[in-house]
């Protein structure tokens, strides 16, 4: 029996890009009103030439039909302009949400200046605001391929390709982000993540490692940590863990972490203590009820442990870990009938549980039926 693994974060998708856009340097609508007066003053004017700034600081105050009102009426007005305006008209649709609109107009402009990063950047977002991140894979390999040091045009197509499991190629995307910006810890951070993806946890060690030269934060101190202990470095990686919890006492996954290791170095007490500080700020964690139920079965609280391994299963349903690690429980008080009933329950949902099965022979063995203990012990060997 042992405790699930713990502290491993997924990474998170893009959702939209539109969020990320419109958290880039936007001025709030109302910081300057006198300034907003002023560019749809402008705009309403008869110009002799196409007023862009004025148009890109209503798009900044998200006045988004005013800007369109106006561009839609300078549509060809001014020969060799017609692509930025149909860009800024392609923000104002995408803007209101009108996708297919934006789409559209960003097709005519690319017809005239296929190689331009910004529409093929725009028509990106298109796609993946209409759930079909290919298209918007495809968009951003073409803006790369015009400009190939825009890092985060290679950041973005880097996280979509890390939230749809393609991590080889969001691996490739980061390498090219930390050799464009090498001092942004940002980018080292997400390379260190998709090693672990895969997988690859010494090279992933390097990559936090350099990501905290160039920023000191607890989440990546505690990424490498993990890391350290993964690769059984174990001081180094208990020494990193204290390090977190004594600038920040409440960090959840540094609690749950080095509570996993000194449960694995047989310290209980230590392990319940941080556990428990841990319960305080998340009770319906499976991972974590799974590794307090161990520990009280270490401590010789085998109720206490049965009821914490009951709540994780209500909260993850069918745990093949957890539903193990009870069974065990059941057999260590004896409870045969519901160590049998746990383990059917267990193997119906994985029929490949080595261990499950060697345990159900165990349980036969002990209440004399020979037969069946044998069926189970040579299904555990043709599973081994």
């Amino acid at each position: 029996m042992y405790p699930l693994a713990t502290g491993r974060r997924e990474l998170q998708g893009y959702t939209s890009w539109l969020g990320h856009l419109q958290n880039f340097g936007r001025i709030l609508t109302g910081k300057d009103d006198k300034s907003l007066e002023n560019c749809l003053h402008l705009v309403k004017q008869d110009a002799d030439k196409p007023q862009f700034k004025a148009v890109n600081r209503l798009l900044e105050h998200q006045a988004f039909q005013e800007a369109r009102d106006y561009l839609e009426g300078i549509l060809g007005k001014y020969p060799g302009k017609d692509g930025e305006v149909q860009l800024l008209l392609a923000r104002c649709y995408f803007n209101q949400g009108l996708i297919s609109e934006a789409k559209g107009i960003l097709a005519k402009a690319l017809k005239s200046e296929p190689e331009k990063s910004e529409y093929l950047e725009l028509q990106a977002d298109c796609f993946l605001e209409q759930g079909d991140w290919l298209g918007a894979v495809d968009a951003l390999n073409k803006a790369i391929r015009t400009n190939p040091k825009k890092v985060m045009t290679i950041f973005r197509l880097g996280t979509i390709y890390s939230y749809h499991g393609e991590h080889l190629e969001a691996l490739r995307c980061f390498q090219g982000c930390c050799e464009l910006k090498p001092q942004q810890a940002m980018y080292w951070e997400m390379k260190g993540e998709t090693h672990l993806q895969l997988e690859q946890v010494p090279q992933a060690s390097v990559s936090f490692e350099k990501a905290l030269r160039y920023g000191v934060d607890p989440d990546l101190t505690a990424r490498l940590a993990y890391c350290y202990v993964q690769m059984n470095e174990l001081k180094k990686g208990i020494r990193l863990y204290r390090k977190v919890l004594k600038h920040e006492p409440d960090h959840y996954d540094a609690l749950c972490n080095l509570a996993a290791v000194y449960q694995n170095q047989g310290r209980s007490l230590e392990a319940l203590n941080l556990q428990e500080k841990a319960y305080l700020l998340c009770k319906n964690d499976p991972i974590l009820l799974n590794n307090m139920a161990y520990t009280m079965l270490h401590l010789g609280r085998s109720r206490k442990a049965t009821e914490y391994y009951q709540e994780a299963l209500n909260l993850a349903q069918g745990h093949p870990l957890i539903l193990y690690n009870l069974a065990v429980c059941h057999v260590q008080k004896g409870n045969w009938d519901a160590g049998i009933e746990t383990l059917h329950k267990l193997l119906k949902i994985d029929e490949e549980h080595t261990e499950g099965w060697a345990l159900l022979g165990n349980i036969y063995e002990q209440l004399s039926d020979h037969e069946l203990a044998i069926d189970c012990f040579n299904r555990a060997l043709k599973l081994a």
